[in-house]
């Protein structure tokens, strides 16, 4: 199944792809405050759900831009066409696809596509995360000198705020513990 998922993602990459060339006919449409969803996000998932669909037509699907369809299956894929649609409609090139799949609620699988790069994240429970073909391994630093912690930038201060507050907390808990 990951291999699908992973045909599907590059597919949903193409199409990104192709209109990152062309942003400035690109059509907006803002679903809420700093929240917004475009023709190529719709195009994205389209074709990912059919890519998914062809090969898997009893699974069911939870998407950001179509919603839900046969959720209580057995196996749902969880779709995130381009997960970070306000840098793309920027031209900041900092997204990618994301599709996840639980079986019985449970994430089982998942595959991050990189677009811009042609960078591929996976993970498979039990057997570990990829980059590419590269094997991911949790870092082995026992200090939080020199991490990055968090980042990001938002225009409304109290979420920026509560964010902060957030990240200080988890490096805080983290400290205590050492």
């Amino acid at each position: 199944m990951l291999n699908v998922a992973i045909k599907a993602a590059r597919r949903a990459g193409t199409v990104i792809n192709r209109a990152s060339l062309n942003l400035e006919r690109l059509q907006v449409d803002r679903k809420q405050h700093n929240d917004f969803v475009t023709e190529v996000d719709k195009q994205a998932e389209a074709a990912i759900i059919e890519t998914l669909s062809e090969a898997y037509p009893s699974h069911g699907f939870l998407a950001e831009e179509t919603g839900a369809r046969n959720a209580d299956a057995e196996y749902v894929w969880i779709i995130d066409p381009l997960d970070g649609t306000t840098n793309f409609i920027h031209g900041f090139p900092q997204y990618a696809v994301s599709i996840a799949l639980a079986v019985n609620g449970v994430t089982q699988q998942a595959v991050v596509y990189d677009p811009t790069r042609d960078e591929l994240f996976t993970a498979t429970r039990g057997a570990g995360a990829y980059l590419d073909r590269r094997r991911l391994r949790v870092a082995t630093q026992d200090r939080l000198a020199g991490w990055l912690q968090c980042c990001g930038s938002e225009r409304n201060s109290s979420w920026r705020d509560c964010r902060w507050h957030s990240c200080t907390s988890i490096a805080s808990g983290f400290t205590q513990k050492l």
